[in-house]
């Protein structure tokens, strides 16, 4: 568990060792922050078994690097093999969508166990690989799941077990480009950019101002950029001419760009992530295990909250 002061700039770690073995994914609980779940693989006699497992983190430790321990919430069984899981992100509920090769599960999280509230049969006929990755539909009162499938993506509705729609081969073979839909017109794309010169690996809307996009690619770089053009609200901001200081003008629609490029990394960046707590502060991480945690340059913090 990493600890990040902003005021100081004091990075602060703590590890926890997994008790059940290997792991493959980690989420933690937007309405509980010592509350983790993950996604694991164990050795079983001649048998790699995966499983979820839910656990409350304790003991911090008194120093740089001193360990805590994983205390068992509950497991949660699985007929298939576990890819990964993510916590609904309204935190006044304690739930938890788990994804497999077969299903998608909702669960709900009790004192010191889980039951389910609902479960979807996946469609992954013909898919060599199956589901890995998934996360929620921000509309809809968080009710539809997104998962990828091979180079598919799928939206399924947990409350009538229905596929909402799919999108085939959003991508061409190693395009380097990022694609953003309209999940209500998916014959063309609002937006496709080429910032990067390798495969991106991770995409990510700013959770607090939407036209702020993360970018991680094999390039070794992060990419910051501004999107108005398919922002929720789209930036405008006022350039005066000489003389005209005290006229009112109306302002004038900012432009999809570039940001700023982080170049901090020397390997594959495989994650970029905005904080839930501060809207300007984000992490990245790499193949090498580099973690870099950077912020929105205060120019445009200033031109967002004066626009």
């Amino acid at each position: 568990m990493l600890d990040y002061d902003d005021d100081t700039g004091v990075l602060d770690r703590t590890s926890f060792p997994h008790p059940a073995g290997e792991v493959w994914d980690i989420a933690s609980c937007p309405g509980d922050s010592c509350l983790v779940s993950t996604v694991f693989s164990k050795v079983g006699g001649e048998d790699c078994q995966g499983g979820v497992g839910v656990w409350r983190m304790e003991g911090e430790g008194e120093g740089e690097g001193e360990g805590g321990t994983l205390q068992e919430v509950c497991l949660l069984t699985h007929d298939g093999v576990p890819k990964c899981s993510v916590w609904s992100p309204t935190s006044s509920r304690r739930q938890l969508a788990t994804v497999d090769d077969k299903t998608a599960t909702l669960w709900t999280l009790e004192q010191a166990s889980a039951s389910v509230q609902s479960t979807v049969q996946l469609d992954g006929k013909g898919r060599s690989h199956g589901y890995c990755s998934s996360c929620w539909n921000p509309h809809h009162n968080h009710s539809q799941l997104l998962v990828s499938c091979d180079s598919a993506l799928h939206c399924w509705d947990l409350r009538s077990q229905q596929m909402a729609f799919s999108l085939d081969a959003p991508h061409g073979l190693y395009d380097c480009r990022t694609k953003f839909w309209d999940a209500r017109k998916l014959t063309t794309p609002l937006l496709c950019r080429q910032d990067h010169s390798h495969w991106i690996w991770s995409v990510q809307y700013n959770l607090f101002h939407d036209q702020l996009v993360l970018t991680a690619s094999s390039d070794s770089q992060v990419v910051l950029s501004r999107l108005p053009s398919i922002a929720s609200e789209p930036l405008r901001h006022i350039e005066p001419d000489e003389g005209e200081e005290d006229e009112e003008r109306p302002p004038s629609p900012m432009t999809d760009d570039v940001i700023r490029t982080f170049e901090e990394h020397e390997d594959s960046v495989y994650e970029a992530v905005w904080s839930s707590a501060d809207a300007w502060v984000f992490a990245s991480l790499s193949y090498d295990g580099r973690l870099v945690i950077n912020h929105v340059p205060t120019q445009e913090k200033f031109a967002i909250l004066t626009s």
